[in-house]
């Protein structure tokens, strides 16, 4: 019995056991299915789950510096919503984005009627001190602003790190390649606020004192020289000789680009510095591994239909035995696209294969040429113009609603829009239509200011002090009150008045009159100027109107009718008879007609094209007038460019004849006069010509001729330099010349880009006929572009 007894205890204590340890695996398997909800970032969950519990608090613990409101606007979960474990990560996340914190996390706690939320933060430190040491070379308002981060701020490792790196690099750009800069952090843990240590080690100031080439063969290193930017240091300029490592990579890239575009495909370019430490200069050697020479082998066009091949080929000029290059390649895509464009096919699709045979150096390109569909327009619409009418900007358009697209008319409809002068940007772009075949345009205008209003005083070369004053509005309205502008008019208001001149001018312009291809001109105006090298003072008032009408995009014609009162005065009691024959008052009747045209790329600033006129202006008695003589005169300006549009080449040639009718002269205000600026330049003004008692009395006959090039001054974005050369002469006598008596001047010249004007500088020096007085040359400048 004793023995049955025991056995009894032993099977209850085993199946206690057992059951005991069941119970430790499920709980053990509870445990391991309830930990990933544990795992969610700094939150923790209440144990049952078997109701839905709403948030009846939220409590902000930690933060010192940081607004509890602050903090609970930037967490979405509210009182009386639902908690909601996904929205509670979420809200963890949102308040490290706000970059105020280093820890975060958010506890809940269950109670009877739903639970409670703790957001516990620990803050990052605020910057209490921002102290700067060892800078000897750059002020410490200078290393703050680098660095970007102030007192007050959340101290935040990145934003120094990038101060620092930004601090290196000013350094760097100030010759200082070696500079180091270290920051260190010291920060009080009760009062949560930090000072941070900025040291500079500023070490040896460099300047670049050598650049040599290696590895050159097929160019001269001169040419390779001008393609970098980074040069030695030169006495009459400063600037140069700071070594910039981006600016030096640049430079890397640039020349190996440019030999690419020369053919040598797999040039590199690397560089070797050898430094001075004790003199603090840097010589850097530029190696040069030129490679192979490719010129293009066998070219192929496969697809053309609509448009013949050999239209294409007349286009080409990457053809067999030339040089070949990517640069080359996209330019000739760019030609096959463009001619596609203009016959309407604005999708097609160009696609080369290349072949590169590096045995041979050949090059064999073959383009697929995949036409798409003729495309026509549906709409043009207008976008961006906040002051001009529309209608202003569309009769500058030469593409209209349901023609076939034409890539020309776009980009003639956008230079034409440029050269209204009224915008900053002009640029389109198509997009979808009614229809899949077609294409709305759309024209995006910037506008700019139009209005001026400028008062000042200079000197040039004519006038030597000059005063000035203008008020203007080049896209003038004039029913548009009380903004007056957007009509694309022009009006203008100008005063001058100088050592030689005094002038005074009202203008009016009305490029279409009635919204019709018909121009109205007004000028009023009275202008007295005491001339150099003459024995008189002279003065014109009078006024002016002039229509005008477009024949062509290029060409246009006019008519015009002036009257005006010239006064001689104050005649030396020696002047010639010629003058002293037009004294006093003369009462001039004027009609004149004209023929212009104009191709050049850009009315400002022209690289290409050209600009031609002729006159004719009849002065007589038979209009109301006091005199009877004729002017005719004929002008033409042409231009060429290379490299990009930056060296251009401008010649321009004048001619001109007066005489009488009758037995009267040609009066001498209304001569011809030349010498000086504007016309051959080195000359005194208006001593080339006729000279009678020592003083100029013009002529019948005239004929100037001026070559220019411009080219751009390296590191100098609004300078350029120039050489020209100017030949002319005037001669008494209508319809002669005599080459021999020309007068010939060359020198060089700087303008400058000024927003007041353009700048011109020349220095001419008089080669041919020179008197004695000319024989220094002279320097020239003024206030205007052209010459």
């Amino acid at each position: 019995m004793h023995l049955s007894r025991r056995y009894g205890l032993m099977m209850v204590a085993l199946v206690s056991l057992f059951v005991l340890a069941v119970g430790n695996g499920v709980a053990q398997t509870e445990e391991q299915k309830q930990s990933p909800k544990q795992a969610q970032p700094q939150t923790a969950a209440p144990a049952s789950k078997e109701r839905s519990l709403n948030v009846i608090r939220i409590d902000v613990r930690g933060n010192r510096i940081i607004n509890t409101n602050t903090i609970l606007n930037n967490i979405k979960t509210r009182i009386g919503a639902e908690l909601n474990q996904q929205m509670i990560n979420d809200d963890v996340k949102r308040l490290y984005g706000t970059g105020f914190f280093q820890d975060i996390r958010i506890d809940i706690e269950e109670a009877a009627a739903g639970v409670r939320l703790i957001v516990v933060v620990d803050e990052k430190p605020v910057i209490r001190r921002v102290v700067i040491e060892g800078n000897v070379l750059l002020k410490e308002r200078e290393i703050r602003k680098e660095l970007g981060f102030v007192e007050g701020q959340t101290l935040d490792e990145f934003s120094i790190n990038e101060g620092v790196n930004k601090l290196k690099d000013r350094y760097a750009g100030k010759g200082f390649r070696f500079a180091k800069v270290r920051y260190r952090v010291e920060t009080d843990r009760v009062t949560k606020e930090a000072t941070v240590f900025v040291t500079v080690e500023e070490g040896v100031k460099y300047r670049i004192n050598q650049v040599t080439f290696e590895g050159v063969k097929s160019f001269k290193e001169r040419r390779l020289k001008k393609l970098i930017k980074t040069k030695p240091r030169a006495l009459w300029l400063l600037r140069f000789g700071r070594f910039k490592e981006e600016k030096f990579k640049e430079d890397l890239d640039r020349l190996a680009a440019f030999y690419q575009s020369q053919g040598f495909l797999d040039a590199r370019a690397a560089h070797e510095f050898g430094y001075d430490e004790r003199n603090g200069k840097i010589k850097i050697v530029v190696k040069i591994d030129e490679g192979k020479r490719y010129y293009a082998g066998r070219v192929d066009l496969k697809g053309a239909k609509v448009v013949p091949e050999s239209e294409i080929w007349q286009r080409l000029n990457m053809l067999p035995g030339t040089v070949f290059s990517q640069q080359g390649l996209a330019e000739e895509m760019k030609t096959i696209r463009d001619y596609y464009y203009r016959y309407g096919y604005m999708n097609v699709q160009i696609a080369p294969t290349v072949n590169l045979n590096r045995d041979t150096q050949k090059v064999d390109v073959m383009y697929q040429i995949d036409e798409g569909d003729l495309y026509f327009v549906d709409k043009v619409k207008i976008r961006g113009n906040t002051k001009t009418k529309d209608i202003v900007i569309r009769r500058e358009l030469r593409i209209r609603p349901g023609e076939k697209f034409d890539g020309d008319a776009v980009d003639k409809s956008k230079q034409r829009l440029e050269n209204l002068g009224f915008f900053e940007e002009v640029s389109y772009d198509t997009e979808p239509a009614s229809a899949p075949n077609r294409r709305d345009i759309v024209f995006k205008v910037k506008e700019k200011r139009t209005g001026e209003l400028s008062f000042g005083a200079g000197v040039s070369s004519i006038d030597q002090f000059v005063g000035f004053a203008e008020i203007a509005q080049r896209n003038f309205d004039l029913l548009n009150w009380p903004r007056f502008t957007g009509a694309g008019q022009s009006i203008a208001l100008k005063g001058r008045w100088g050592t030689i001149t005094r002038d005074f001018e009202f203008s009016f312009d009305e490029p279409y009159l009635f919204n019709k291809p018909i121009s109205f001109g007004l000028d009023v105006y009275d202008v007295r100027t005491e001339n150099r090298n003459v024995d008189w003072r002279e003065e014109r008032m009078g006024i002016g109107t002039t229509f005008g009408k477009a024949l062509t995009d290029f060409l246009s014609t006019g008519i015009g009718y002036k009257i005006e009162r010239v006064r001689l005065f104050d005649i030396e009691s020696d002047a010639a008879p010629d003058v002293l024959l037009f004294s006093g008052t003369n009462l001039l009747s004027r009609l004149r007609i004209f023929l212009n045209r104009d191709t050049r790329n850009s009315v400002f600033f022209p690289t290409k094209g050209s600009v031609a006129g002729v006159s004719g202006e009849l002065i007589g008695s038979f209009l109301g007038g006091d005199q009877d003589y004729y002017i005719f005169q004929a002008n033409a300006t042409k231009y060429w460019s290379f490299g990009g549009g930056k060296h251009v080449i401008e010649t321009r040639i004048r001619g001109g004849v007066t005489d009488d009718i009758g037995s009267e002269k040609v009066p001498v205000f209304d001569r011809f006069f030349a010498g000086g600026f504007g016309t051959v330049r080195g000359y005194n003004f208006r001593r080339v010509g006729p000279i009678e008692g020592g003083s100029a009395i013009g002529g019948n006959t005239m004929a100037i001729v001026n070559l220019e090039y411009t080219f751009p001054l390296p590191y100098l974005d609004n300078f350029k330099g120039a050489v020209f050369i100017d030949a002319g002469d005037i001669e008494s006598e209508s319809y002669k010349l005599d080459f021999g008596e020309f007068r010939v001047s060359i020198g060089p010249g700087v303008k400058i880009n000024t927003p007041i004007g353009p700048l011109a500088f020349y220095y001419g020096l008089p080669i041919v006929n020179r008197d004695i007085e000319d024989r220094n040359g002279r320097f020239e400048f003024s206030l205007s572009r052209s010459f």
